[in-house]
């Protein structure tokens, strides 16, 4: 009986022994489980104050960004401005403005504002915005355009109203861009580049739409909401046809330009046939047979004009010849292909032309009633030497085209050749 009970006291014991372990490692399980607890939580809290620390300092760089964003466009709409570019060799004013000079360019200045805040008045904040307006032109091709306006004293007119225009409003230019196409081009290209990303330049009104050579420049603003809106197309005389496809708004503004084609400045010449007619025929060189048509067509047409044979009047004063009246069909056909580009004088009249780059049509060369039409389209630009002129290879004019009558008078290029007796005497020999 007794070695029973040591038995299971024994056995009794060793079962707390082994619960008295378990109790242990459980114990010791959850005080590391615990600490990791614990690490895991400190990491936890140090990142969630990472993340409050670091949203706080975003927010306030939001906040101050927003800010500055906000000061930047009441900035620009307290400041905000429309600018106008015109191509003024293509945008002719109203003539009645134009013989008014320096009053006719302050007033068509004041009516071309008028016009352009009327057409930005839909937007939100148009009524604060300034005007800013630059004409680029070339006043001495002007001057020959508006030959047929009497100015009183010759170009003081004309600069008279350019200035009359600058000055009446302080953003308002009329820049002479100088000789050559490309001189105004250039600088209203650049300009539209430039302004275009101005995020003060609300709006932009182009007169450009004479010349289909500005299409490519507006290209890369169609179909952008960020810049098709803020551009517009002053409507000219004529559009060319390559503008029609573009979704830019066109508007005219007929009390500032010309609606109308420039009156003709062709001369007459059934008037001018009539009258060389009456004129004694020169004296044929023994080298050389001297053309003498009675139309245009009669011209051979296997080579340029030039050079040619000079003649004479009695005075020794140099006078044209008669190249011929070309018919409405060949002028036509003219007016056409200058309506696409300009062609080169030096190629098709004098039938070669030497400039490296040179901007005017070449190919096809002229011929027949066409290339006498041009002949006499370039004498319609008076020659600086007038009637003492003796180079058989200008192609400039020597006489009014409009005979001694002409109505231009005083404003004619032509006014110091006005009395030069037209009649050929003899032939010119040098030496």
């Amino acid at each position: 009986m007794a070695g029973t009970m040591s038995t299971l006291v024994a056995e009794r014991l060793e079962a707390f022994k082994q619960s008295d372990e378990e109790r242990c490692t459980f114990i010791r399980d959850l005080v590391e489980a615990n600490a990791k607890l614990e690490d895991e939580l400190r990491t936890t809290k140090s990142d969630h104050l990472d993340q409050l620390s670091s949203r706080r300092l975003w927010q306030e760089k939001a906040q101050s960004a927003e800010a500055k964003l906000k000061e930047t466009h009441d900035v620009a709409a307290i400041n905000g401005f429309v600018l106008c570019l015109i191509d003024g060799d293509g945008y002719l004013f109203d003539d009645s403005l134009l013989r008014q000079g320096a009053g006719g360019g302050s007033e068509a200045a004041h009516r071309l504002l008028d016009n352009i805040r009327r057409h930005v008045q839909a937007y939100d904040g148009a009524m604060h915005w300034r005007t800013i307006v630059r004409v680029y032109a070339n006043i001495e091709g002007l001057l020959k355009k508006y030959a047929y306006i009497d100015f009183g004293e010759e170009e003081k007119g004309l600069r008279q109203f350019v200035a009359g225009f600058t000055q009446s409003q302080p953003l308002f230019d009329f820049v002479d861009a100088g000789q050559g196409k490309e001189r105004a081009d250039h600088k209203i290209k650049e300009q539209l580049s430039l302004f275009i990303s101005n995020i003060q330049c609300k709006h932009i009104l182009l007169g450009v739409a004479h010349d289909n050579g500005y299409v490519p420049s507006l290209d890369p603003y169609k179909n952008n909401p960020a810049t098709e809106p803020r551009i517009s197309l002053l409507r000219p005389i004529r559009t060319g046809h390559e503008y029609y496809p573009l979704p830019f708004p066109i508007v005219q503004f007929d009390s500032v330009f010309r609606t109308e084609e420039l009156p003709s400045d062709k001369p007459s010449y059934a008037n001018q046939a009539k009258t060389m007619s009456t004129f004694k025929q020169p004296v044929l060189s023994p080298t050389r047979q001297i053309r003498w048509p009675s139309k245009a067509k009669d011209i051979a047409t296997q080579g340029p004009l030039y050079p040619c044979v000079l003649y004479l009047n009695r005075s020794d004063e140099r006078v044209d010849e008669f190249l011929g009246a070309p018919s409405e069909q060949a002028e036509a056909k003219l007016d056409s292909r200058i309506h696409v580009q300009k062609l080169c004088n030096d190629y098709h009249l004098l039938g070669d032309c030497f400039k490296s780059h040179c901007p005017y049509s070449h190919e096809p060369m002229l011929q027949g009633e066409e290339l006498v039409a041009f002949a006499m389209r370039a004498r319609r630009t008076a020659c600086s030497a007038g009637s003492k002129c003796r180079s058989n290879v200008c192609v400039l004019g020597h006489l009014c085209p409009n005979g001694p009558n002409c109505p231009r008078r005083s404003t004619c290029y032509f006014k110091k050749l006005h009395n030069v007796d037209p009649r050929i005497d003899h032939e010119y020999v040098e030496g």
